[in-house]
């Protein structure tokens, strides 16, 4: 029988905080690693060549292999992109994000709703979106039956 049987409760007992500031110690301070969303990254500019080329490969290899329609609309787009204000690509890059959380029957609607207001003038558009808010789910249906939204370029 041991003669002090609180003996290795107290040795437990007087480690402990060793233990914890060696832990504490050895794994890194969640504070000294930076988040990523405030971790300033370089411009363009001061990028290395590899990184450049890391961030363009997707790109380039969906240049590859377009065809020279699709080549034309990724020039087109880009080119688009580059004219416009910082304050509509804003606005276009909120609008993908939305339509990227929309259901698939959502984004039927919504092509089908774009493909039809696209040629409309502004009053006719407003006419239309007033129309569209007092359609039911139902309505909404039969009325992109009615007025599929355009293919898909390709």
């Amino acid at each position: 029988m041991l003669r002090y049987p609180s003996l290795p409760l107290l040795i437990a007992l007087t480690l402990l905080p060793a233990a914890s500031a060696l832990a504490q110690a050895t794994a890194p301070a969640p504070a000294a690693r930076p988040a990523p969303a405030t971790v300033p990254l370089p411009n363009w500019e001061q990028l290395s060549p590899a990184q450049r080329d890391a961030l363009l490969a997707p790109l380039r290899d969906r240049w590859n292999g377009a065809d020279p329609a699709q080549r034309q609309r990724m020039l087109s787009h880009g080119q688009r992109w580059q004219s416009m204000s910082p304050e509509e690509r804003d606005k276009a890059r909120r609008g993908l994000r939305r339509f990227e959380h929309m259901s698939p029957e959502q984004r039927e609607q919504a092509r089908a709703l774009f493909g039809q207001m696209r040629d409309l003038g502004p009053a006719q558009r407003d006419a239309m979106r007033e129309r569209w808010s007092q359609m039911s789910a139902d309505e909404r249906r039969e009325w992109v039956r009615n007025n599929p939204p355009p293919a898909k370029p390709r």
